[in-house]
């Protein structure tokens, strides 16, 4: 009995020591990730939605495109190529807002795979240039080719953006300083 008094003793000297007895956990929630294809078949059918969605894609038929890709997004929300596709499809149709989004979601779906990202990234700054965001545009050409220096269409399209956003910035200050000139002259005209 004694031994067993002295073993249930060390035990709790263990636990206070280990800080066990007042050990809290904590549980963080954040944003659920999607949920994942509900069977193998599922994903085929996504893949197959993605294989008609490039088709309509390709023969510039966007809204069948758009309908096809998401279709397989509701078979597969993982599915990160559909996702991409999509971005694709809709910055190609100029409805750039909405690609931005399908594009970025893409990433997050497949964060790893640096050359994907890079590619990823390639298109958002295409998307950005077409709205005329050179700054921007410049950020994530710059982006892609951390990701993957070997992206030489990233190379070419952040050297022509920095000479526009640079251009459009020279032609913003001429403007502002005319501006400021013409309102110098009105005072001259009142005093």
């Amino acid at each position: 009995m004694k031994k067993f008094a002295i073993l249930l003793f060390s035990f709790m000297v263990l636990a206070a020591l280990s800080g066990c007895a007042t050990r809290r956990v904590v549980i963080i929630e954040s944003e659920k990730p999607a949920p994942p294809a509900q069977s193998h078949g599922q994903v085929i059918a996504a893949q197959k939605h993605v294989d008609n969605g490039l088709k309509q894609l390709n023969k510039g038929h966007y809204k069948q495109a758009v309908d096809q890709f998401h279709l397989a997004i509701g078979k597969d929300p993982n599915n990160w190529e559909a996702h991409y596709y999509l971005g694709l499809t809709y910055q190609r149709w100029k409805r750039y807002n909405e690609s931005m989004d399908f594009f970025r979601l893409a990433i997050d779906l497949n964060p790893r795979d640096k050359v994907w990202v890079s590619k990823v990234r390639l298109y958002i700054g295409i998307t950005f240039e077409s709205q005329g965001r050179y700054r921007d545009a410049e950020r994530e050409y710059q982006m892609s080719m951390s990701l993957n220096p070997g992206n030489r269409e990233a190379s070419e399209r952040w050297e022509r953006v920095s000479k526009k956003a640079k251009y459009k910035e020279n032609e913003r200050y001429k403007k502002d300083k005319h501006d400021h000139d013409d309102d110098n002259d009105h005072e001259g005209e009142r005093g």
